[in-house]
């Protein structure tokens, strides 16, 4: 954004506010009005999901103001909230397990409702308990009086972000004061309705006003831009908002549009935009994001421009980190995304259908219908990523006008002149479901596991039966496809459908949406984290230059000049320090003869010396930063950088640069992490130490996530069974098993693997709701592939990733499943069953 952009929104809310108001009341107007429109302009910028983000900076702003603005004696309150909201932005927390005496203070029972026995959860309760007094307080509260029933309701409840239990406040809490407290209630036992109790908080800080994004490209182009102020029309991939220009201008401007792309669209444009200038016409530029080079030329051509007061110019565009953040800044940007659901994307797909594909037999209206469900599915799955695909691909409408024309290509090989009417049997099913799983839509997909579930959905909606009767397009919940010969039919059928849909629609788990919802809160924190840093980044520019009274040495005083964050990340840095404190670094691995060339070794020695290098790098920086922090060190660019990271909760790229971690990662899960896998690492080191590597191994279980290269040991176990078995590489195949008994001379145990979307029980999956579930210790075999059996119709083929990131494939593992026959076709290909091991 622009200061011109600000100063608009100032101007306007000084202009709102009514002159013969008192002057407490006319600035408490102008105020409030200031902030409205701040997000109403604003918002209309952002993606919808970063809205929120927007809201939350908004409030922070407003009660910091709120602070300075009252008296002292109530300061200490609004102090005591913000160190509530920095504690739960920052994510100050380095993990670790709650002290044996915490831990006593709540019942398990209570424990047990609050974390449902995940790890993770339980580490996050018992570090907020440590932080905040009145959390502790409340649970202890709780668990004294016995009471769960509104806890219960609250962890169970679809709206959890209304009917939080009541907290413990004082006479001089606020309702923004609860509504923070409340906030961090959702954030930590429901993160799924994270974004919701945000709203809410949002809504309290402003007194219970509801903002919304009230920005619309026509009170843009007339009111909130300028003749020099071009308006950006930014969509997402795959959906233009040009459509949207025309639809303003019709009947009332004269608009020029003009496609990027080109040489000749370069000098098109050049002539519109010198005619419509002096016309006070409008320009419209298609797919500038083409056209990178051309829009810095058309920024600096901006500056000197002459134009008539009523000359606007549109520039439609993808979202594109190419095109120049300068000209973005200068323009009024507006963000365009197509409605969210299975009912918008059909009715969107089926209404571009032109008149003139739906002649011919009678069958192409249906043809067209499963083709518009194959691609709602498709475009949908994406908002699920990396459940629904592995990659965003860039599935857009080009596709679906790609596989029109092939599917319409195909029927008419297959149709007989002057008949209204074609065998359902005729249409080529095998070419069209080829085409479209292998090129059409297949092509834009890099993932075997992706190209199954693409393969699935074609093989199930484009057959024959797809014109029987009472043809299911979901099994569970029924759906069934509508009955019709005209595409007014299919239209009115999808007009009826709910505007959201289950995710079991798209073959996802029951339990997809919590999933995603939980997602965004992440996403959510961690945007609000990178903006309260660029808050205090500002606020700390000018250090105060009178130490307060009181301050008797010159260290105190120094102290005193330190910036508020300074202080906060020196102390989330002693933390860190005092996490990595009892690690001594892994234990040195010396070689003997007989091992020094083993594979295995090699991969553990490895292990050990990047380890003990990445743990002195760490503690390195970590003491750096405590001196820059203090005034004892001058910052050095690599001071900086490393401020500016833990003052946003983000991982430096220097400690990421090591081993792979999932992307959502912030700097305390990282060190939480990290901290735990320096530890299982010494532990190895110090048993390798005194006993051969390879027994070792087979001793005891390896956390196989907890390596730094575990597809690097996965390769170097089976390196060591083709060398004791004396055949090549190519002639073994892995196979993974659950640990029954004793582990055989060739397998290798391994622990701390978790399976997304089903449960093991009783010797075999089986699909659950979509939650993670540990699964037990399991080992790793190499066989001959001559010695696999080959009746394998109760085993079902999963995917092992490195995390939840779904990016990196180990390996891939048969396992059986409950009723795999029924399974293999369709649910845990849909659902995206797999293993992570971290």
């Amino acid at each position: 954004f622009s200061l011109p952009f600000f100063e608009r929104i100032f101007h306007a809310a000084v202009a709102s506010a009514p002159a013969e108001l008192p002057e407490p009341l006319r600035l408490a107007a102008m105020r409030s009005e200031m902030f409205r429109l701040a997000y109403a302009r604003a918002a209309s910028s952002l993606h919808h999901e970063r809205q929120p983000a927007l809201l939350l900076l908004l409030a922070q702003i407003k009660l910091r103001a709120d602070e300075d603005d009252d008296e002292a004696g109530s300061q200490s309150v609004w102090a005591r909230f913000n160190a509530d909201l920095d504690f739960v932005l920052r994510d100050s927390v380095a993990g670790g397990e709650a002290p044996s005496a915490m831990r006593a203070e709540l019942p398990e029972d209570l424990e047990l409702l609050l974390t449902v026995g995940d790890a993770d959860s339980r580490r996050a309760l018992y570090a907020h308990m440590r932080a905040l007094g009145w959390l502790r307080a409340w649970l202890q509260a709780v668990g004294d009086s016995g009471d769960y029933d509104d806890l219960a309701y609250f962890m169970s409840s679809a709206d959890a972000e209304r009917c939080v239990p009541p907290l413990a406040v004082s006479q001089s809490d606020s309702d923004v004061g609860l509504a923070l407290r409340e906030l961090i209630v959702v954030r930590l036992l429901r993160p799924d309705r994270l974004l919701s109790a945000a709203v809410r908080f949002g809504s309290a800080a402003f007194d219970g006003a509801l903002f919304a994004a009230e920005a619309t490209l026509r009170s843009v182009a007339e009111t909130e831009s300028d003749a020099v102020t071009p308006i950006a029309l930014c969509s997402v991939v795959g959906h233009d908002a040009a459509d949207r220009v025309d639809a303003l201008a019709a009947g009332s401007r004269v608009l020029r549009s003009v496609a990027m792309g080109s040489v000749e669209g370069f000098a098109l444009a050049d002539q519109a935009i010198a005619a419509a200038a002096a016309q006070g016409s409008w320009v419209v530029l298609k797919n500038v994001h083409l056209a990178p080079a051309w829009l810095s030329q058309l920024e600096k051509r901006l500056q000197s421009l002459r134009a008539h007061a009523e000359f606007r110019l549109f520039l439609t565009m993808e979202i594109n980190p190419a095109v120049p953040l300068s000209l973005l800044r200068r323009a009024r940007t507006l963000v365009f995304e197509p409605p969210p659901g299975v009912r918008a994307n059909l009715l969107d797909s089926l209404g571009s259908v032109s008149s003139s594909r739906q002649e011919g037999p009678a069958e192409r209206a249906r043809l067209h219908f499963l083709l518009a469900w194959l691609h709602a599915v498709v475009i949908e799955r994406l908002r699920y990523a990396p459940l629904g695909w592995t990659t965003k691909y860039e599935f857009g409408d080009a596709d679906f006008s790609c596989a029109l024309a092939t599917v319409d290509a195909w029927v008419d090989r297959a149709h007989v002149a002057g008949r209204a009417n074609i065998d359902p049997a005729r249409i080529p099913w095998a070419a069209i479901r080829t085409l479209l799983s292998d090129s059409v839509y297949g092509g834009r997909v890099d993932s075997d596991f992706d190209h199954q579930v693409l393969g699935s959905f074609v093989q199930r909606l484009f057959s024959a039966d797809a014109y029987g009767a009472e043809f299911l397009l979901v099994e569970e919940p029924r759906l069934e496809a509508p009955e019709g010969t005209r595409a007014e039919d299919f239209i009115a059928w999808c007009r009826a459908l709910p505007e959201s849909e289950p995710p079991a629609w798209l073959g996802l788990p029951p339990n997809a949406e919590t999933l995603l919802l939980v997602h965004k809160g992440e996403r959510l924190v961690a945007d609000t984290r990178k903006l309260r840093a660029l808050i205090d980044d500002d606020e700390d520019e000018e250090v105060e230059d009178v130490a307060p009274a009181g301050h008797a040495d010159e260290a105190a005083v120094d102290r005193a000049e330190v910036p508020a964050f300074m202080r906060q990340v020196e102390a989330l840095a002693a933390g860190f320090d005092a996490t990595l404190s009892p690690l001594h670094g892994p234990r040195a691995i010396l070689a003997g003869e007989e091992t020094e060339m083993a594979p295995l070794f090699r991969v553990m020695q490895r292990e050990n010396s990047v380890a003990h290098a990445l743990l002195t790098k760490v503690r390195g920086d970590l003491s750096q930063l405590r001196g820059a922090c203090r005034g004892e060190l001058k910052q050095t660019n690599h001071i900086r950088e490393l401020l500016s990271d833990f003052s946003a909760g983000v991982v430096p790229r220097s400690w990421l640069a090591t081993y792979a971690v999932p992307r959502s990662y912030s700097l305390s899960r990282w060190m939480a992490d990290f901290a735990d896998r320096v530890r299982v690492g010494q532990r190895l080191a110090e048993r390798i130490a005194v006993g051969s590597v390879v027994d070792v191994v087979r001793a005891r279980s390896v956390w196989l996530g907890g390596l730094l290269y575990p597809e690097a040991f996965v390769t170097a176990t089976r390196q060591a069974v083709a060398k004791r078995l004396g055949c090549s590489l190519e002639e073994l195949v892995i196979r993974l098993s659950v640990i029954d008994g004793a582990v055989a001379e060739e397998a290798f145990a391994v622990c701390g693997l978790k399976v997304e979307g089903a449960v093991w029980i009783d010797g075999a999956l089986e699909l659950n709701d979509g939650r993670h579930e540990p699964l037990p210790d399991c080992c790793i075999e190499w066989v001959r592939s001559e010695d696999v059996e080959r009746d394998d119709s109760g085993l079902v083929t999963v995917p092992v990733y490195l995390n939840t990131d779904r990016r990196d494939l180990l390996f891939e593992a048969r396992l059986p499943f409950v009723d795999a026959t029924a399974y293999s076709s369709s649910a845990v290909v849909q659902r995206a069953v797999a293993i992570v091991a971290a």
